[in-house]
C-alpha cells in the first residue's frame, strides 16, 4: 500500500504526517520520525485524520432553490455567479480567504478580487479574527509581520513566560519542547484565568482576571527596571524612558487589586524573569482576542525587549500566517509594505484599486456587503453576536466554498465544493514562518475544484484571460516576485521536500508603552459572573473537521458550562444540572460541570460546539484599529433550570 508524506490539516504547527492509502482511501496516519516540527510526536488530532476525511463532505456544486440546496452543474453555478457579480457594485461584494487552504489558493483569490473586480474587499478570516493584533504589534515594535523566533529556541531557554495560551492542550508540539526545557532546569511561568493543563506543569501559575493583562505587563516591567534586571543596552531603544515612566504607576498594590494576583506571586514572577539569562515569551489568542489586543502584544514585546528575549507565537489554523502574508487584507495595495511595488505594477499593471476595502467585521458584522464569498470559514458559528450575524448572512447573497457542511451552509445561496488541504498541491506557511510543500495524498473527491481553478474560470468569463494560473508553481513564482518576504525562497528545493523560511529578520526595535484603559466587561448586580472561552485538546476551532472523528468526539464529550465548586454551592447547583447563562445579547442553556480549573466568579466554556453557540453571548465589540473582536470575556448571570 502506498505511503505518502504530506501535511496535517489542523493547526499552525504544520506537522508532517505519513498517510497510508488503500483504494484511494486514507486508512492510517502515522508520525514522520524525522520531522523537524513534530520531532516525531504529532498530536491526536493529526493522527485521527483518517477518521474525518470522508465524512459529510461537499462533493458537488449546489444552488438554493425554493429554500432548499440542490445539486447543480459547474457551468450552471458559474453562470449564476457571473450574473450576481454584475448585479452588485464591486464595493458591495466581499471575499474572505482562509488558513485552511494553500498560499497559492489564497493568493489567487485576492488577485481575482483586485484585478477582475478592481476592489480591495478581501480579508482573510483567521488572519482578522485571531492574530491581526499580533501582526500589527510586531510591525510596530520590530518591523516584521511574524514572530521573530523559532520553536526550537524554546529548548535553550532558562525561563519561559506563557500568557493567553495553553500549549499543553492547543499546541502540544511546542509543549513537548517546553517539557524538554524543564528537564534542563528551565522555569515555566503560566498566566491564565484557569488552572490549565499547562499551568499544571508550571513552576508558577498566576490566575489573572481576564482583560487585565496590560496592568500585569506594566507591573512586571516596572519591577524589572527598578531592580536593574533589564538589559542595559535596551535603554538606548526609542521610548525607553516613556516605558519606564508609564510602568512606574503600576505598583504591586494596584496590580493585585486589578489583576486579582497576590503581590507575592507578582514579585516572584518578576524575579524569575529578571534573573533569567535566556528568557522567552509565548502568547496566543487569549491575549489578542480583546478590544485592546494590539496594546497587549505591544506590552508583551516591551517585556521581551527589556530582557532581549525570544518571542514564539502560538497560531490557529495551519496556514493562518500564510493567509495573512498573501496580501489578503483590505489594505491599500499600492502602499503595502509587503508588496514589491515595481514588480507589482510590471505584472499587474497600473490600474489597481486605490481605496481601502471592507474588512471582515465591516462586511459581515456591520452588514455592509450584499454579496459574500467565504472559503473554509464558518462565520455562522465563529463570529461574535451570532444572532446579529445570522440575520446579516440571511440578508446577503452568500457563496460558501468549503469541504464540509457546517452551520454556515444553512445560510448559503451557493455552495462550491473545494478539496481538503491534503487533496491539493501547493505550500503553507506555519506559525514560525516555515514554508512547507503540500503533496496531495489522493485524488480530490467528487467534483471539487481549488480556489485557483474556480477564480481562473470566473475571471475568463468576465473577460480577464490568463490572469490566474491553475498551476501552483507558477503562482508561487509570482508570489516570490511580488511579496518581499518570500523573494528568497527556493521553489525547486520546496518541491523536493526541503522546507524554506519566509523572511523573519527584525528591521528595528522600538518600545511601544501602553496604559491600562479598563476591561471590556465589568461584573454588576445584574451580571455578577464573567464568562471566558478556551479550547479543548480534542476539538479544533468550530469542530467542523474534528467532530467527525469518533475518537475525538468521544474524548470531547458534550458541550457544557464549567464553574467552581464554591459558586456551585452558592447557586445550589451540582454536576449535570442544567443552567441558563444570560448576557446582554442572548441566553443559552446547557449542563453544568464543576471544575477545579475555574476560579470563583467565573464561568468557563469552549467555543467548538454548534450545540452550544457560545458566541451568541458576546456583543459585537472590537478593537478600533484592527477590528479584532472580543471573544474572551463577557459579563453574565446564571440561573438553575428547575
Amino acid at each position: 500500500m502506498p505511503k505518502i508524506v504530506s501535511s496535517c490539516i489542523y493547526c499552525a504547527e504544520g506537522c508532517k504526517l505519513e498517510y497510508e492509502i488503500e483504494n484511494d482511501k486514507i486508512i492510517k496516519v502515522s508520525p514522520v520520525k524525522d520531522d523537524p516540527v513534530s520531532l516525531g510526536r504529532p498530536c491526536v488530532k493529526g493522527l485521527t485524520i483518517n477518521e474525518v476525511v470522508d465524512q459529510d463532505r461537499i462533493v458537488y456544486p449546489m444552488i438554493r432553490r425554493r429554500g432548499k440546496l440542490e445539486h447543480a452543474s459547474w457551468d450552471e453555478v458559474l453562470n449564476l455567479l457571473i450574473e450576481k457579480i454584475k448585479e452588485f457594485l464591486p464595493n458591495e461584494i466581499f471575499f474572505s480567504p482562509s488558513g485552511y487552504i494553500t498560499n497559492e489558493d489564497n493568493f489567487a483569490m485576492q488577485k481575482f478580487v483586485r484585478l477582475a473586480l478592481n476592489s480591495n474587499n478581501v480579508d482573510g478570516c483567521c488572519a482578522r479574527l485571531c492574530h491581526i493584533a499580533t501582526v500589527l504589534a510586531f510591525q510596530d515594535t520590530l518591523g516584521i509581520g511574524s514572530a521573530p523566533d523559532y520553536y526550537d529556541d524554546i529548548l535553550n531557554l532558562d525561563c519561559l513566560f506563557v500568557i493567553g495560551s495553553n500549549p499543553a492542550s492547543n499546541h502540544p508540539i511546542e509543549f513537548n519542547r517546553i517539557l524538554q526545557m524543564k528537564t534542563k532546569g528551565g522555569k515555566l511561568i503560566v498566566v491564565s484565568p484557569i488552572f490549565s493543563e499547562s499551568a499544571e506543569k508550571a513552576d508558577l501559575h498566576l490566575p489573572i482576571n481576564p482583560g487585565t493583562e496590560s496592568v500585569f505587563f506594566n507591573a512586571l516591567i516596572n519591577i524589572i527596571i527598578q531592580n536593574n534586571w533589564h538589559d542595559k543596552e535596551t535603554e538606548k531603544l526609542p521610548n525607553f524612558n516613556k516605558l519606564r515612566e508609564i510602568s512606574a504607576k503600576y505598583t504591586l498594590e494596584i496590580t493585585e487589586k486589578i489583576c486579582g494576583i497576590k503581590k507575592e506571586l507578582i514579585s516572584r514572577a518578576a524575579r524569575l524573569i529578571g534573573e533569567s539569562k535566556n528568557f522567552g515569551v509565548m502568547h496566543g489568542m487569549g491575549l489578542t482576542q480583546h478590544v485592546n489586543g494590539v496594546e497587549n502584544v505591544h506590552l508583551l514585546v516591551d517585556l521581551a525587549l527589556i530582557k532581549n528575549a525570544k518571542i514564539v507565537s502560538s497560531r490557529g489554523e495551519i496556514n493562518v500566517q500564510g493567509c495573512g502574508d498573501m496580501l489578503t487584507g483590505p489594505n491599500l495595495l499600492a502602499f503595502s509594505d509587503q508588496a514589491n511595488q515595481e514588480n507589482l505594477k510590471k505584472l499587474w499593471g497600473e490600474n489597481l484599486p486605490c481605496s481601502r476595502g471592507l474588512n471582515l467585521m465591516e462586511a459581515i458584522g456591520l452588514n455592509q456587503a450584499k454579496m459574500i464569498w467565504i472559503s473554509n470559514f464558518n462565520p455562522a458559528q465563529s463570529m461574535p453576536d451570532l444572532n446579529r450575524i445570522h440575520k446579516n448572512l440571511k440578508n446577503a447573497f452568500l457563496v460558501q466554498m468549503d469541504s464540509y457542511f457546517n452551520l454556515t451552509s444553512e445560510f448559503a445561496d451557493v455552495i462550491l465544493p473545494v478539496p481538503i488541504l491534503i487533496e491539493r498541491e501547493g505550500t503553507i506557511t506555519n506559525g514560525e514562518r516555515r514554508i512547507r510543500k503540500i503533496t496531495p495524498v489522493r485524488q480530490a473527491l467528487g467534483e471539487t475544484k481549488t480556489e485557483k481553478e474556480i477564480f481562473a474560470l470566473l475571471a475568463e468569463k468576465l473577460g480577464f484571460k490568463n490572469i490566474i494560473s491553475k498551476d501552483p508553481k507558477t503562482n508561487l513564482q509570482e508570489i516570490k516576485q511580488i511579496i518581499k518576504d518570500y523573494e528568497k525562497i527556493d521553489i525547486e528545493a520546496l518541491w523536493n521536500g526541503k522546507d524554506q523560511f519566509a523572511n523573519k529578520e527584525i528591521k528595528f526595535k522600538k518600545f511601544v508603552p501602553e496604559d491600562f484603559e479598563g476591561v471590556e466587561e465589568i461584573k454588576n448586580e445584574k451580571y455578577p459572573f464573567i464568562l471566558f472561552t478556551y479550547r479543548s485538546p480534542f476539538a479544533f476551532l468550530t469542530h467542523g473537521h474534528s467532530e467527525k472523528s469518533p475518537t475525538l468526539k468521544k474524548a470531547f464529550g458534550e458541550a457544557v458550562f464549567f464553574i467552581n465548586q464554591q459558586d456551585a454551592l452558592s447557586l445550589n447547583v451540582k454536576d449535570e444540572d442544567k443552567i441558563k447563562i444570560t448576557s446582554k445579547t442572548a441566553s443559552l442553556t446547557a449542563p453544568l460541570k464543576i471544575s477545579p480549573r475555574v476560579l470563583p466568579g467565573y464561568v468557563g466554556a469552549t467555543f467548538h460546539s454548534k450545540d452550544l453557540l457560545i458566541n451568541k453571548l458576546f456583543p459585537l465589540q472590537f478593537d478600533e484599529e484592527t477590528f479584532t473582536p472580543n471573544f474572551k470575556v463577557v459579563a453574565v448571570n446564571i440561573k438553575k433550570i428547575l
